[in-house]
Order: structure tokens, then C-alpha cells, then sequence
């Protein structure tokens, strides 16, 4: 369920106590800003508080990932309103902004995200992805100053207006839109030139038929051998596979050696053959071919968020219980009757030598804790044996 965010919008002129308050808590405390384009690279330094009253431009995201900025440069202020890209980002994404504003060039458009901690390669690649997706699906966006998760953006209280709504996005939300919307790695190759055979795709290659994606400069041989590898055939053969790999080393200026390209051919015939690691988003699986899982639950399908959350959370508590159970029976019994055991033989020892049985006895020489040995000692007596 979306919140009513309508009634939450705010339109002032300059300063604004809100977003200004909640800027101050998401920046840094000593946070860069400028006063110009001109000025970006000095990066002067000053508490928040400062730089919000003074710079026209402010650094984001500089050591902790909190705000995903995008841009729409080169719109008249006529002809698109903040209200129209509010709604169009939130119907494209199901995510609320933060805040839009207006710049001297376009619109600013930001959602603020819940991580005032360290990201991992994984988290970042989730908000890279994020971005991306976004800006795939929305020609408006300015793909330079919107792909990167930080640099400068303009101080939105500097600007003319803008809508607040002080909304903070999770960081699973993020993740769930990505779970819903990213296209695998095989998905991305449906669209290849050709692939009617082996031979047909190497006699283009050779004679420049078709095209090469990106260019093989050094530092991303690997990537763009793989790249082209997975674009010109979907055999399962690796010897096939190998031969297309060898075939487009050719292009390189400083080609690979043997071994690199039988790993770049090994890995594609893995995908070819169904091992689609495309599948396994930021490390977490998604088997398409999963129906039923290892707890015999079935797969979730088209549940609203919260809902999908609320029945995580239940089969995980089941999960727990029925792992608790399983080690209850297949760990726990088994061990306390190999102590029992101990115990009992250490008592019959004591016995044959005619010796007082106490606990301090039987703990040393059945090797056990004091308490197991006060346990089952106890349990002896009242059974009858001692």
C-alpha cells in the first residue's frame, strides 16, 4: 500500500524548514560544497548547516549511500511541471521521491534511501541497477548526470520551488524492484543477429557482417570476449564455443592467450547450458525453474510488497521450527544419550571396584560436564542402579 503522498507535498520558494531539517540529518557533518560549476573542483568543506545556507551546489552520497539523485535537463518549466515527473517516477517505479525540484536547467528528482552504514559491492550494484533500470525505462533522464551514485547535485534549497514529501525509501523496496524487473543474463542475448549455426556466425565475423558490441581495448578484453561470445552463439558444445571465442581473439589487438579464452568459453557454455547465473541478483537465487522449494513451499507470486514480507516471514518462521525439530531428533538425543551412556558405564566401573559412586568420581572418569554428571547420576539413584 502507497501512502496518500499528496497530502504530504510542500511548494515554497528558497528556504524550506523541512527539507532543510531533513537534509541536515542525511549529509555529512562536514559536507563539500560550491558555489558554481566553476568552483566543483575546489570542494570547499563546511559544516552541513553552512553549506546548505551557502552552496548552490552540494556533494551527495560522499562516504555513505543515502540519496539517489536523477536528472531532466532541458525542460521548460511550461511545458513539464514537478507534479507530472513526481507521478510519472512513482507510477514507473512504485517508489516515492523524496523531493523534485526545479534547476536553472531542468528538473532534480531525489529518493532518499534508509543506508547510513558502509555499502558492500553487492548493495552498491542493487542502487547501480536501480538507477539504470530507471533510466532505461525513462528517456526524459539525463543518463550522464543520473548513472552516478555520487557527485554534485544542486542544493534543491537554493532552487526556485520544489515538492517535499520527506518520504525515505528502504532498502529492500529497492530490492524488490529489482527482483521484479531485471532481466536476466540469457534475457539480454534473445535479441542477438544471428545464431542459425556455428559456421554462419564465424563467416560474418570474418567478414565484418554484423555488429561487434563495444570495442576490445585493453583492460576489457575478458568482458567484451565474453560479451560477443554470448551474442553470436548459444550453442552447448564447448568446442563450439571455443571456436567463436578464438575467431573474435582475432579482433584484439593484444589477443588472449589459450587458457584465458577456454575460461571464457567454459562460462559461456555454462549459461548456454541452463547454469544462468544471471539469475542469482546481488546474491540472493531466483530460480525460474523452481516450483517447489527444499521446505516444500510453493513459489510467491504476484503479491503486493508488504504482503510478500508478511509470508517470508511466516514460512521463515516455520523453516526455524522445523529445523529446530530436525535437530532435536537427528543432534541433540543422540548426544545426550552418548553422555547417559558414559555416565552409567562409569558407575558400573565404580561398582565392580567396589567403590563409593560419587559425582566427582564419575565426572572424571567418564569424561563428561559437572552437570551431566549431577544429571544422570541423580537419574541413576532414582532408578534403582546405585
Amino acid at each position: 500500500m502507497q501512502p496518500n503522498v499528496v497530502s504530504k507535498l510542500y511548494h515554497k520558494s528558497n528556504l524550506n524548514g523541512n527539507i532543510f531539517r531533513f537534509l541536515l540529518e542525511r549529509l555529512p557533518k562536514k559536507t563539500f560544497y560550491a558555489f558554481s560549476k566553476k568552483d566543483l573542483k575546489l570542494k570547499r568543506t563546511a559544516p552541513a548547516r553552512e553549506a546548505l545556507l551557502k552552496g548552490k551546489y552540494l556533494f551527495y552520497n560522499q562516504n555513505l549511500t543515502t540519496e539517489l539523485i536523477f536528472d531532466i535537463d532541458n525542460i521548460s518549466h511550461t511545458s513539464i511541471n514537478l507534479e507530472w515527473v513526481f507521478k510519472t517516477f512513482l507510477n514507473k517505479t512504485g517508489i516515492i521521491p523524496s523531493w523534485v525540484c526545479y534547476t536553472d536547467n531542468g528538473i532534480q528528482l531525489c529518493v532518499s534511501v534508509n543506508t547510513f552504514y558502509k555499502l558492500s559491492k553487492k548493495q552498491k550494484k542493487v542502487f547501480q541497477d536501480f538507477k539504470q533500470l530507471v533510466i532505461d525505462s525513462w528517456s526524459l533522464i539525463d543518463k550522464a548526470g543520473s548513472k552516478r551514485l555520487k557527485g554534485w547535485w544542486r542544493n534543491p534549497l537554493t532552487q526556485k520551488d520544489f515538492i517535499f514529501t520527506g518520504w525515505v525509501t528502504t532498502f529492500e523496496e529497492i530490492k524488490d524492484f529489482l527482483i521484479r524487473n531485471k532481466r536476466t543474463i540469457k534475457e539480454q542475448f534473445k535479441t542477438a543477429t544471428i545464431k542459425n549455426s556455428i559456421k554462419t556466425n564465424i563467416k560474418a565475423l570474418r567478414e565484418k557482417n554484423f555488429f561487434i558490441a563495444g570495442e576490445p581495448v585493453e583492460g576489457n578484453r575478458n568482458n567484451w570476449l565474453w560479451y560477443n561470445t554470448m551474442l553470436y552463439t548459444d550453442s552447448k558444445n564447448f568446442e563450439e564455443v571455443l571456436e567463436v571465442t578464438k575467431e573474435l581473439n582475432k579482433r584484439v589487438r593484444k589477443g588472449l592467450e589459450e587458457k584465458e579464452l577456454v575460461k571464457i568459453a567454459k562460462s559461456v557454455t555454462k549459461y548456454n547450458n541452463g547454469f544462468n547465473r544471471g539469475n542469482e541478483i546481488y546474491g540472493w537465487n531466483v530460480k525460474a525453474s523452481w516450483k517447489i522449494g527444499s521446505m516444500k513451499f510453493e513459489k510467491i507470486r504476484n503479491l503486493p510488497y508488504e504482503e510478500y514480507l508478511k509470508e517470508v516471514r511466516r514460512r521463515q518462521s516455520m523453516a526455524g521450527k522445523e529445523k529446530g525439530r530436525h535437530n532435536i531428533i537427528n543432534y541433540v538425543k543422540p548426544k545426550a544419550e552418548a553422555t547417559k551412556e558414559k555416565v552409567y558405564k562409569a558407575i558400573q566401573k565404580l561398582k565392580e571396584k567396589n567403590e563409593k559412586v560419587t559425582v566427582r568420581k564419575v565426572k572424571e572418569l567418564a569424561k563428561v560436564s559437572m552437570a551431566s554428571a549431577q544429571k544422570y547420576v541423580k537419574q541413576a539413584r532414582e532408578e534403582g542402579i546405585i
